[in-house]
């Protein structure tokens, strides 16, 4: 009999058949007890292999009845003969190697050492070689479950891991490269930052000939090692990604015509000078190990080709362009020898003006050996004269904060072999042949690591979250996150938390993130400031647009929504952001949306309170939101959500052309996109002082509320809806606060609270009644009868329900007159009148299916409470008729809210119907959606629900699928 466990676990007889194990349990304990072959195996070590730390209190029998089990499965024919032994209170497996793959593998791999010991190479490569070849994947992957086994699977392939990478140095050793390259590839990729695996395969490749591939592995471990740690590889990496790069020598084209060249120019004879004008190497810098790996790339290609002609770092101000162009320039600095150049152009230095490109051009060619008589007054016979020094040289040009293309375009035209440097705020997307390194912000870890490194380690790890929280301040930027460690550096006494408390506040945050002459106000500023001197119209619509998007106070925008706030068409408004984009003052994700940093809407603030007046600002609002209202009841009514045509206005009119909605689909879409934005308007507009702006607030919380609420997003609802309250307290408003009750009341009971939903909804029913509302009655009642069906308060129920049916009716509202009706339907059904129940629902059926403006919504609900019934009279398959229609209504109506408990009614109908597997996907997908959603009112039905089908399936079945609740 062998066993083998070094990938899934298999049992096979003498005769090589596959000899099944059918149960978890049994395969786990065969598993735990193979792992300590020859050794005897306690109950303790066994009960925490198949059970973990929460054991039943029957498992010492149930061990007794597995390994019983295991022996007859082994051993049909006679138990007692299967390797199995009992010794005391343990449990012994003997086998030998020939028995057990994973004892076949550690004799081998223990030969293979010996004979490595000894200088025999050829016999350890034997030995590797057949331990490895043991492998046939994870080891027993369909026997995990518990600590104790998914801890040994982890031991195990780090045991295939060590060994393999001890096999590979014999390999090298043997000059065996191409052989090593596919196992390397394979394993390194699965363990990204293991640097002796990537070591290996860098050896590998470059000894196989193909050394592109070698720095390539290189870069890829370089990136994986910094997006993990915020730290480059080891220096043993470095020095053979060194020694890769200098192993084949990189030749430089010579130009024919050098020699005639020079003695035509105006340089003076003898030699011409080797410029070297790069700055010093920024000390601090951190991160960026991607775009490095890049520029590199680009700069000095792996392969030995000739560097790429114009490579432009462009981003926002203070991403750290000038830093990380000076880097890379020192990086491959040894691959021009003929001189590097360097001009910092001034494009955003507060108080310079930005250089002409003649300055540029005279500085050049006088640092090319011309003498500063000879350099030409008129650009483009400098820009010429330029071209003709560099024909046949390799030098790398830095131009560093340029301010836009026409600044530099004289000094792009350089003869092949040389490379220019750019790095600049503003696109450079229409010059030939430019590759574009755009950045932004630093990812998390490097921010930290920059901080660090600037304030000092200890200080920053004293305080992991104050540390984690100043970095988010910061906004991920690089001039912050340097300005926020320069002021720590200056001050030893002060913590990390105390420069996050002074950061806190928004007004002050600007002026705190200022060390002496470095600002991240002011280097906004040169942005801005250019933008609103331009000439160029477009320019100073552009530096309004930032200024409105410093009003409204979401995440992010579209063109329709800065339109309405500067009281411009669409297509305009999105000429003004995309200049901002070129900019980097917006960020535009290219899909029609437009987001500002942190950092940048705060200076867009204050330059809107600045240049604008009060009221100007207030109809800039305003209309957003106005655009925002008249959007979201526009996909409203093409979604057929319940509360259109009677949308609470709170006292203000919408007069404003909505987008151009048309289908379902798109219109759910759009409010799916918007959502987070609209929460956060609405939240703004209800804060404001101005009576209009807060009145439009509640009126789009009113509006989007039922979309909320399908969606399941119980959180925004119940924060949106308590402002909405106490906005219509603040304003004296008894419609508003009516309204407001019904929505705090839902929101408290998808929160799991409804107990403290009953007050507001039994004070928005004496509110409706003095107002002489009867349709906001009858939703109270409704209402209170839902809450009451949680409450088991059944007669409660049947009264609300029946007073809703007749304030309906009364005021001829369809669809309060069919909602009513479920929920009599549910009373009779959970008073045991189920011939009543039945009849009460079909008739509302009926009557929805014949006339009711909202008829997905409201034919689920009821179809949902006839499937109840038909449960309990005994027709599961009149059940699931009813369930899988249901679900097809409310998916109809977006209603994601109702899946979950749909889904389950599925699973009850489809065990009863004996459909096991297709019940235990309905029930997975319905604790996938209420997990999803924090549906917490279904954990008791969907734990009972489990148990049944797990007694339905058997005692011993496994798990219906990991992830569902248990009691």
């Amino acid at each position: 009999m062998t066993f083998l466990m070094l990938g899934g676990l298999e049992v096979r007889n003498g005769e090589g058949r596959l000899i099944p194990i059918p149960r978890l349990k049994q395969r786990q304990l065969l598993v735990a007890l193979l792992l300590k072959a020859n050794t005897p195996a306690s109950f303790d070590y066994l009960t925490d292999a198949l059970w973990g730390d929460g054991p039943p209190a029957s498992a010492e029998q149930n061990l007794k009845t597995y390994v019983h089990t295991l022996r007859r499965l082994l051993s049909p024919d006679d138990p007692r003969s299967a390797p199995i032994e009992t010794q005391a209170n343990t449990y012994l497996v003997t086998l030998g190697e020939e028995d057990l793959d994973l004892l076949a593998f550690r004799e081998h791999i223990r030969r293979g050492r010996g004979t490595a010991q000894d200088h025999r190479a050829e016999a350890a490569h034997h030995h590797y070689q057949r331990a490895l070849d043991l492998w046939r994947g994870d080891p027993f992957p369909n026997a995990r479950g518990s600590r104790v086994l998914n801890d040994a699977a982890a031991c195990l392939g780090e045991e295939r891991l060590t060994a393999l990478e001890e096999f590979s140095e014999i390999r090298i050793g043997l000059e065996r490269y191409a052989e090593a390259v596919p196992d390397l590839r394979a394993a390194a990729g699965a363990n990204p930052t293991r640097e002796r695996l990537w070591g290996q395969l860098m050896l590998a490749l470059h000894g196989a000939g193909d050394r592109a591939a070698a720095l390539h592995a290189y870069e890829r471990l370089a990136k994986a090692v910094m997006e993990r740690t915020g730290l480059e590889p080891s220096p043993t990496l470095r020095d053979l990604h060194r020694r890769i790069i200098s192993s084949t020598e990189v030749t430089r084209p010579v130009s024919p015509s050098g020699p005639e060249r020079s003695a035509r120019t105006s340089a003076p004879a003898g030699n011409v000078p080797v410029a070297r004008q790069l700055p010093r190497d920024p000390g601090g810098f951190v991160g960026r190990a991607e775009e490095l790996v890049r520029l590199r790339s680009l700069l000095s290609p792996w392969d030995g080709g000739r560097p790429h002609h114009i490579v432009a770092i462009t981003g926002p101000p203070g991403a750290g362009k000038s830093a990380l162009a000076i880097r890379a320039a020192h990086a491959v600095r040894d691959h021009f020898p003929d001189g590097q150049l360097y001009a910092n152009l001034h494009g955003a230095t507060p108080g310079l003006r930005p250089l002409e490109p003649l300055e540029v051009l005279g500085r050049f060619l006088r640092a090319l050996g011309v003498a500063p008589q000879a350099v030409p007054t008129d650009v483009d016979e400098a820009a010429a004269l330029w071209r003709s020094l560099l024909d046949g040289r390799n030098l790398l040009v830095v131009l560093d904060d340029a301010v836009d293309l026409p600044q530099v375009r004289p000094l792009l035209s350089v003869p092949e072999g040389n490379t220019v440097l750019v790095n600049s705020r503003r696109t450079f997307a229409l010059v030939d042949d430019c590759v574009h390194v755009p950045i932004g912000r630093l990812r998390h870890v490097e921010a930290t690591a920059m901080l660090a490194k600037l304030a000092g380690a200890e200080r920053t790890g004293r305080d992991p979250e104050a540390t984690a929280r100043l970095v988010e301040l910061c906004g991920g930027l690089p001039l912050a996150v340097a300005v926020a460690g320069a002021r720590l550096a200056n001050r030893p006494r002060w913590e990390v938390a105390d420069l996050v408390e002074r950061l806190r506040d928004e007004r002050r945050r600007l002026r705190e993130l200022e060390a002496g002459d470095i600002a991240v106000r002011s280097s906004l500023g040169v942005s801005y400031d250019l933008l609103t001197g331009s000439a160029d119209h477009l320019d100073r619509e552009a530096a309004r647009a930032l200024r409105a998007l410093g009003v409204l106070r979401v995440p992010d925008v579209t063109p329709h929504v800065v339109g309405a706030l500067l009281d411009v068409p669409a297509e305009e408004a999105e000429r003004a952001l995309e200049r901002l984009a070129d900019g980097h003052l917006v960020e535009a994700d290219g899909a029609g949306r437009y987001r500002l940093h942190d950092l940048v809407r705060l200076f867009a603030s204050e330059q809107a309170l600045h240049r604008e007046t009060r009221k100007a600002l207030d109809e800039m609002l305003n209309r957003a939101l106005e655009f925002y209202i008249s959007a979201v009841c526009l996909a409203a009514k093409i979604l057929q959500h319940p509360r259109y045509p009677r949308w609470t206005s709170a006292g203000v009119t919408v007069d404003v052309t909505p987008l151009p909605l048309i289908s379902p689909d798109g219109a759910h879409e759009w409010l799916e996109h918007e959502r987070v934005a609209l929460v956060a308007a609405a939240s703004q507009a209800m804060a404001a002082a101005e009576e209009r702006t807060a009145r439009l607030g509640v009126a789009l919380a009113f509006a989007f509320y039922w979309f909320l609420y399908y969606s399941g997003a119980s959180s925004d609802l119940f924060l949106i809806s308590r402002q909405t309250l106490e906005t219509g307290r603040r304003l004296y408003d008894r419609d508003i606060k009516a309204n407001a009750h019904n929505y705090v009341a839902i929101a408290l009971d998808m929160n799991n609270r409804s107990g403290e939903a009953v007050p507001h909804l039994q004070r928005q029913l004496e509110l409706c009644r003095e107002l002489s509302d009867p349709h906001g009655e009858q939703k109270a009642l409704g209402c209170l009868a839902v809450i009451y069906s949680y409450q088991g308060r059944h007669e409660e129920v049947l009264r609300c329900a029946e007073e809703q049916l007749r304030v309906s009716k009364a005021i001829g509202h369809r669809s309060g007159e069919h909602y009513a009706m479920a929920y009599i339907g549910l009373a009779h059904h959970r008073l045991g009148r189920l011939d009543q129940a039945l009849a009460v629902l079909n008739d509302a059926l009926d009557k929805i299916r014949k006339d009711d403006e909202f008829r997905s919504y409201h034919e689920a609900i009821v179809l949902e409470k006839l499937g109840e019934v038909h449960v309990d009279r005994g027709d599961p398959a009149s059940a699931k008729a009813c369930y899988e229609n249901a679900l097809t209504c409310v998916r109809a109506a977006k209603a994601n809210i109702a899946e979950p408990y749909l889904l389950l009614g599925l699973a009850r109908a489809s065990r009863l119907l004996g459909e096991i597997d297709e019940a235990a996907d309905h029930l997975a997908r319905s604790v996938a959606g209420a997990q999803a959603m924090g549906i917490k009112d279904l954990d008791r039905q969907l734990a009972e629900e489990q148990a049944a089908l797990r007694e339905a399936r058997g005692a011993e079945a496994a798990p219906v699928r990991s992830g569902v609740m248990t009691p």
